[in-house]
C-alpha cells in the first residue's frame, strides 16, 4: 500500500512525532511506500535518526499567532487544503495524526479522490474536552454560555471533519471510550512502542538516602510536575535528600513553566530541582539510566511514551491512576501506581520503593521484561496495518 501519514509538526521532538516517525519505519519494513506529510518541518529539531530513509513533503508552513476562533480557524482550513493538494495521486490510504489534520484527510478526499482515511487521535480535540481539562487542573468552572458556545463548534467541527475518517485509532481503552461517546464511532487501540535497542537495560539497586528523581515531557499542565516537586518536598521533610529532574520542552507554555520554577525555588533546602529543558535521545537515554525513580504523575494523559521507555531502561516507575499507560500495568508487579493529584501519595509509592530493595530489583526487571515483550513498534505497525486493509474493504 502507498500510506500518507499526515502529521501536524515535524520541527520538534514529542510522542506524536516519535509515533508518526516508527510507524512509517516499520511500515516500511512490512513492504509499504510510506510518504510523511506535515506543515512545518525541520530535521535537526525532530529525530533526526528516526527521519534517515523516510520522505517528507512539507508546506513549511506555520499557523499564525491565535488572534481569534474564527479566523484562525479559517486560516487552519486553508492550509489544510493545500497540504492535501501536495499528497500523492497515488495514495491508497491516508493516515492523519492528532488535531486538526484530519481536515486534510477530509480535503483530499473532496478534492482528490475518495480514499480510506484512518485518523489517530493521540488526545481529544474538543474544546468542551481542553475546557474540562482545563477546569481539572485549575478548578475553574466555565460560564453555561461558553459550555454552549463550546458545544456548537465542536458539533460543526465533529460532522463536518471527524465523521467523515472511515476508521479511528487511539492509544489507550479511555480514549475508546470517548470517540464512541462524543464522535459515535468505534475505534481501535494501537499502542505505542518502545525501542529497547535505544533505551537498553540498566541494572540498579534501591537507593539510599538520597534519591533522584526524574520526570520527562513536553511543558503541559496536565503532567502535573508540580506533584512529583511537591512529593520531593514531602521526603526531604522526612529526612532523605532529593534531587528532581525535569527534563522537556517548556516554550509550549511559559506560563506553567514558571509557575515551576516559583514553586520549586520557594522549597528551601533539602530538595534540588533541575529543569534540564530539551535533551537528546541520548542525553534521555543517560537519564533513564543515572536516575534512581521515574515519576508520571500526569492527569487524564492518552497513553504515556516516557513510561516504557523507563521501564525498557530497568527505571521503576510511580504512574497515576489517571494516565492510560496505568492500563496495562500491575501495581507492584511491574509498576507502582499512585492517586492522581496527590502529591502525598506519590511521596508514599515513592518511599516505599526507596526503603524496599526487594521491591525496587523486582520492579527494575519485571519493568523491562514487560516493555520488551508487551510494547514494540513492529506490533504496532501490524495493527496498523491490519486497520488499513479493512478500511480498504469497507
Amino acid at each position: 500500500m502507498k500510506i500518507a501519514i499526515i502529521v501536524r509538526k515535524l520541527n520538534l521532538k514529542g510522542g506524536v512525532q516519535k509515533h508518526a516517525l516508527y510507524e512509517a519505519r516499520e511500515l516500511k519494513k512490512l513492504g509499504h511506500d510510506v510518504v510523511l506529510y506535515t506543515f512545518l518541518f525541520s530535521r535537526n529539531e525532530c529525530y533526526e535518526d528516526l527521519l534517515e530513509g523516510l520522505k517528507v513533503v512539507s508546506l513549511n508552513m506555520a499557523l499564525p499567532p491565535y488572534a481569534d476562533y474564527f479566523s484562525w480557524k479559517k486560516t487552519e482550513s486553508e492550509f489544510a487544503k493545500k497540504l492535501a493538494l501536495a499528497i500523492d495521486t497515488d495514495t491508497e490510504i491516508l493516515n492523519p495524526h492528532d488535531h486538526g489534520c484530519y481536515k486534510v484527510a477530509y480535503y483530499y478526499k473532496k478534492l482528490v479522490k475518495n480514499i480510506p482515511s484512518v485518523w489517530t487521535m493521540h488526545d481529544m480535540p474538543t474544546r468542551a474536552h481542553s475546557a474540562e481539562m482545563s477546569a481539572e487542573m485549575n478548578g475553574a468552572k466555565l460560564p453555561f454560555y461558553k459550555k454552549a458556545a463550546n458545544y456548537f463548534l465542536d458539533r460543526y467541527e465533529i460532522e463536518k471533519y471527524i465523521k467523515k475518517q472511515d476508521a479511528v485509532a487511539v492509544l489507550d481503552a479511555r480514549d475508546k471510550e470517548f470517540v464512541k461517546k462524543y464522535f459515535g464511532k468505534d475505534a481501535e487501540i494501537v499502542r505505542n512502542g518502545v525501542d529497547t535497542e535505544r533505551f537498553p537495560f540498566y541494572g540498579r539497586t534501591a537507593p539510599p538516602k538520597k534519591i533522584k528523581l526524574f520526570m520527562n515531557g513536553i511543558f503541559f499542565r496536565h503532567r502535573r510536575f508540580e506533584d512529583g516537586i511537591l512529593a520531593g518536598k514531602l521526603l526531604a521533610d522526612s529526612g532523605y535528600g532529593v534531587a528532581v529532574f525535569i527534563s522537556g520542552d517548556y516554550n509550549s507554555d511559559k506560563k506553567y513553566y514558571a509557575e515551576l520554577t516559583r514553586l520549586a525555588a520557594g522549597l528551601g533546602q533539602g530538595v534540588r530541582v533541575e529543569f534540564l529543558g530539551k535533551v537528546s535521545e541520548t542525553r534521555l537515554s543517560e537519564l533513564y539510566k543515572t536516575s534512581d525513580i521515574f515519576l508520571f504523575p500526569n492527569h487524564m494523559q492518552s497513553w504515556g511514551l516516557a513510561v516504557f521507555e523507563a521501564m525498557a531502561s530497568g527505571l521503576p516507575v510511580v504512574v497515576s491512576k489517571s494516565a492510560g499507560a496505568s492500563e496495562v500495568l500491575t501495581d507492584g508487579e511491574n509498576a507502582l501506581l499512585a492517586e492522581p493529584k496527590d502529591p502525598g501519595d506519590l511521596a508514599k509509592q515513592i518511599k516505599k520503593l526507596a526503603d524496599s530493595p526487594g521491591l525496587y530489583s523486582k520492579l527494575s526487571v519485571e519493568g523491562r521484561r514487560f516493555a520488551a515483550e508487551n510494547i514494540s513498534w513492529g506490533s504496532l505497525a501490524k495493527n496498523y496495518e491490519k486497520i488499513f486493509e479493512h478500511a480498504k474493504r469497507k
